[in-house]
């Protein structure tokens, strides 16, 4: 019978290989779990260490008025890395826990309080009817007049555009401005704000019953619409734009050429290199007592001439973004 060597059979490596990868991944799931609700765990400590940190306040500021009538709600919030008094800017909560990224503390006339913080991942809501700190992924927001806790409220106004830098993907509740139709069932409350503001759903496109457009601003340089006071040296007003959401088209320069022995030299505006001939020539045919003429003439070797090109505007330096919209 042949004896087998020592040593692993390219089998049994693989699966050694195999065991070993399990067990990483096993590994790395607790690790992350563990970090995972340290994270929770330290978030809701710190909950706790501003609502105490809140009762002392209330027994120190607070307490010693409820002889007299007193309605008022105290706010903290975390400004620059501390928790401070909303009204005053200036009293502080000295807390044990860490620093929230954000956050706001409610203090009522009773002392009860409502509290919503968050960090990179969590917040950690409690409303003032509450007694218990509830750890969530979602964002949570104080109601300043009752104490109660809500679900974090976006008040960007729907029809909104920003420029977005992050990637060529919008961000969560916006759209690309890229003249792409959709149907008004998707997107109601954007379909209606177009509606409202433009007089018809397909301003932008689509077909006007069931689907719609957003604006195409590829390539496109914002202005603010209207005329504003801004004042010349002669006191003509220097800017105004078209009416919102309407398309203006680019300014086209003309361009002024020298006609020089059948030869065409650019001297302003756009065109190829110019030559110091045409340059010179130039300067002659635009003297006021040289009597120039606009025009090209072919019984003359010189001409100045004006040219209206199909293409040339100013330009400044520029980046490219996303503009995006809100729906």
């Amino acid at each position: 019978m042949e004896k087998r060597e020592k040593g692993f059979t390219l089998i049994e490596l693989l699966a050694v290989i195999v065991i070993l990868a399990v067990v990483a991944l096993i590994a790395t799931t607790s690790i992350i779990q563990i970090i995972d609700r340290a994270e929770k765990g330290a978030l809701e400590d710190s909950a706790y260490g501003i609502i105490e940190a809140g009762s002392v306040f209330y027994i120190d500021h607070i307490l010693p008025e409820t002889g007299k009538e007193n309605n008022e709600r105290y706010n903290f919030e975390v400004i620059e890395n501390k928790f401070v008094n909303v009204k005053n800017k200036e009293e502080k909560l000295a807390f044990k826990g860490s620093m929230p990224k954000s956050g706001k503390l409610q203090i009522n006339a009773n002392g009860d309080t409502a509290i919503a913080i968050c960090n990179r991942k969590y917040c950690a809501c409690k409303s003032i009817t509450e007694t218990k700190v509830v750890v969530q992924k979602t964002g949570c927001e104080i109601d300043e007049e009752t104490g109660e806790i809500g679900t974090k409220k976006d008040t960007t106004p729907i029809g909104t555009v920003i420029s977005y830098m992050g990637s060529t993907t919008p961000p969560d509740g916006y759209l690309s401005c890229d003249g792409t139709t959709y149907k008004i069932s998707d997107y109601p409350k954007l379909a209606e704000q177009i509606k409202e503001g433009f007089g018809s759903y397909n301003y932008y496109g689509g077909n006007g019953t069931t689907t719609f457009a957003v604006p195409d601003l590829r390539g496109e340089f914002l202005r603010g619409a209207g005329t504003n006071n801004h004042k010349s040296s002669t006191g003509a007003l220097e800017g105004s734009g078209s009416s919102v959401g309407k398309h203006q088209s680019a300014t086209i320069h003309d361009r002024v050429g020298v006609y020089v022995n059948g030869a065409d030299f650019w001297v302003g505006g756009y065109g190829p290199a110019s030559s110091t001939s045409a340059l010179n020539n130039a300067d002659s045919l635009f003297g006021k007592s040289t009597g120039f003429y606009l025009g090209k003439s072919s019984s003359n070797t010189s001409a100045v001439y004006v040219n209206q090109p199909t293409q040339g505007t100013s330009r400044p330096t520029n980046t490219s973004v996303l503009y995006c919209i809100k729906y």
